[in-house]
């Protein structure tokens, strides 16, 4: 088991490769070696709030270019998932719209009210109102299917943290007493998806991420090697409160940076 050994690494980034509009020190040399080295990178994130372009348009800011290839985020999960239940339903999205919108041209009914929704979904909304939460309340009493796109209590800031998906999910259940079928991290699906799209193996694939609960439980669900970085949410005391072990325990993405060159001999 060798750091230098890895291929793919299938990266978190907000709060490991960036914060808010900082780019982390070492990162964007991170990114040049690993393909220097032949290997690829791909951004996983669990931020359903925004599309890929528009995580193309942050990370030009940020001085990286990068491609819709490089990208998979929990949307494009539920996307999958939905798209293969055995009923066809149409969604009360509380969420974005930009998160309506990829539903909307991959082809998943979102409805315009509550009145046609047959299922509820929760995404990370920035956008979120009080009347979104009396809807979805509604309709979890009426038992609809209830899916949520992933389980982040909050999200990192520049002030520190902001409500994500999960803190509206336990309004919800505490409202309600329904949990939702929960896509991405810390399920596997798409760190599963990004071995299949790209062609590599378990043993050549690693996961770096801020979050032990998430990030890495995703990893180690999708039985790969995790990397976890202490620039963000997470703290050395996660690993024991949440029982998942990660293979490395790193400060920062240029620690990681370090270690992989020395194995290399750069």
């Amino acid at each position: 088991m060798s750091l230098g050994e890895k291929k793919l690494f299938l990266l978190d980034m907000d709060g490991t490769i960036y914060l808010s509009e900082r780019l982390f020190d070492g990162a964007a040399e991170f990114l040049r070696t690993v393909k220097a080295l032949g290997g690829r990178w791909v951004f996983l994130t669990n931020n359903s709030s925004r599309g890929t372009e528009a995580y193309i348009a942050k990370m030009a800011r940020l001085g990286i270019e990068t491609t819709p290839e490089d990208f998979l985020t929990s949307a494009d999960a539920a996307i999958r998932y939905l798209r293969g239940l055995p009923e066809e339903r149409t969604w009360y999205v509380c969420g974005t719209a930009s998160l309506k919108g990829q539903l909307r041209a991959s082809g998943v009914r979102v409805a315009e009210g509550r009145e046609e929704a047959e299922g509820v979904l929760l995404g990370y909304d920035t956008e979120l109102t009080y009347e979104k939460l009396e809807d979805c309340c509604i309709l979890l009493g009426r038992d609809v299917p209830y899916v949520a796109t992933h389980p982040d209590l909050v999200c990192p800031t520049w002030f520190g943290s902001a409500p994500d998906c999960g803190s509206v999910m336990e309004m919800l259940r505490t409202c309600t007493g329904r949990s939702p079928h929960v896509i991405g991290k810390p399920r596997p699906d798409m760190a599963l998806m990004a071995m299949e799209k790209f062609g590599f193996t378990p043993a050549e694939t690693c996961l770096m991420g801020d979050r032990v609960y998430t990030d890495i439980a995703c990893g180690v669900n999708a039985g790969i090697d995790t990397i976890f970085v202490l620039s963000g949410e997470g703290t050395p005391s996660d690993i024991e409160k949440y029982g998942v072990e990660p293979t490395w325990v790193y400060p920062d993405v240029a620690a990681v940076l370090s270690d992989l060159k020395k194995e290399h001999g750069i």
